[in-house]
């Protein structure tokens, strides 16, 4: 089964700019990656993913390549999308950063994460079909608090499992989006685990 890389890419960023109900920068109609974005190191059996200029990392097993699109003309939108994607198993991971207008991005409430939560689902139901929450629930990694959602959705007309993963940190709003097949479930939750387990803060 094929990933369509402009629809998660899009999927992506406009998820991550919906979390904050429009006090973000707007995110663009055909989102690019910033030429900003971290670079992504290979080490032994894993790649390393470092996102925020740095201060955040997690690691995704090597079968995972980079995706992300390059484009040295993007304008600057406030919105960095960095993609991955392993195609034999028809799972894709990609991240977003978007800068608050305000450039105050620490609210962990859970008022904050509701409103977050309502974000992004309105953002997922404009590129994907049927999509279905399917549990909420908050995170703690390093001792920073993650808003967890998982979901169903349809793409290209099959049934997928989604799980989004969102904190604030400084000045911007970050999504780990989480994509496989539902006849992956086990491969899911293990990819899910393997994020969550190696994320660090720098």
């Amino acid at each position: 089964m094929a990933i369509s890389i402009i629809r998660i890419m899009t999927a992506i960023a406009l998820a991550g700019a919906s979390v904050l109900g429009g006090t973000a920068a707007s995110a663009p109609a055909a989102p690019s990656a910033s030429s900003s974005a971290a670079p992504v190191a290979e080490a032994g059996n894993v790649v390393q993913v470092a996102l925020l200029d740095g201060k955040m990392t997690f690691q995704l097993p090597r079968d995972f390549v980079n995706q992300t699109r390059q484009d040295a003309n993007a304008q600057n939108t406030g919105v960095v999308v960095q993609l991955f994607a392993n195609q034999a198993h028809s799972q894709a991971v990609g991240i977003s950063e978007v800068r608050t207008v305000n450039g105050d991005a620490n609210d962990t409430s859970d008022a904050a994460f509701n409103k977050m939560a309502q974000g992004a689902l309105s953002g997922l139901k404009t590129q994907f079909k049927n999509v279905k929450k399917t549990g909420q629930t908050q995170v703690v990694v390093s001792k920073h608090k993650f808003l967890r959602i998982d979901a169903q959705q349809e793409m290209q007309g099959k049934a997928m499992l989604g799980t989004l993963l969102i904190t604030p940190y400084i000045d911007r709003v970050v999504t780990i989006q989480v994509l496989s097949p539902v006849s992956g479930v086990g491969a899911h939750d293990a990819l899910v685990g393997g994020i969550l387990g190696t994320l660090s803060f720098h």
